[in-house]
């Protein structure tokens, strides 16, 4: 695994950022392309994959898994993620990343532990939302841009209704047993942040304490 040390770390921020706000603040740059999606092939998910997909999210209560980001640009980052329905999430990167991402239910926070700065996002705004929102939907808000499956794997592409040219999220799912393996943020200039799950438990006893945020005030006198 590649790791990425600090003369890096705009580009682990980058990254990031891409999985976290892709299809919410990129949004207001409308002057970069949009990018291509293969619209015949959403014609050919039927409306039973659709809801078997939409209830595996729905009935997952917990998640706990090992990940590993990649983006198209280069950078890399892997830590673990934890996940709660509805609404909560965390991804804990590991070092030599200073970064944290948290939904706490209500905000999804970027925390930058080195500046300690964190930024606040709307949950709903960003690709996280889909999978955390309390009713799942892959039709309400999102429509479907290209579906493929293989004889291992289930890939559905999205892209929000309100703003197609934002970008888009991939949901990659491994069918048996179903589980989710993979997703992909595309941002409106083509370049691709992977996130892969590993080791995944479903169902797992999580801390509340994870899920929610506190910023680290630095000592007086350090």
């Amino acid at each position: 695994m590649k790791q990425v040390g600090k003369k890096s770390r705009s580009a682990i921020a980058a990254g990031i950022l891409a999985t976290a706000i892709c299809l919410g603040a990129v949004s207001s740059m409308a002057f970069l392309p949009q990018a291509a999606h293969a619209q015949s092939s959403s014609s050919q998910i039927s409306p039973e994959m659709i809801s078997k997909i939409e209830n595996y999210l729905a009935n997952i209560t917990t998640l706990k898994a090992d990940f590993v980001q990649i983006s198209s640009d280069g950078g890399a980052a892997e830590g673990e993620l934890f996940m709660e329905r509805p609404g909560k999430m965390r991804f804990e990167y590991n070092p030599p990343a200073q970064i944290l991402l948290v939904s706490t239910g209500h905000d999804f926070i970027y925390y930058d532990k080195e500046i300690n700065a964190p930024t606040y996002f709307d949950i709903d705004e960003t690709p996280a939302g889909i999978i955390l929102a309390k009713d799942i939907s892959l039709t309400d808000k999102v429509k479907i841009v290209d579906y493929r499956r293989t004889a291992e794997t289930i890939r559905v592409e999205m892209v929000r209704k309100s703003d197609p040219g934002a970008g888009s999220v991939t949901l990659v799912f491994g069918e048996k047993p179903m589980q989710l393996r993979q997703w992909i943020v595309t941002d409106p200039t083509g370049i691709e942040t992977t996130v892969t799950l590993f080791n995944t438990e479903e169902g797992v006893t999580l801390d509340p304490e994870l899920f929610k945020f506190d910023r680290i005030w630095p000592q007086k006198g350090n």
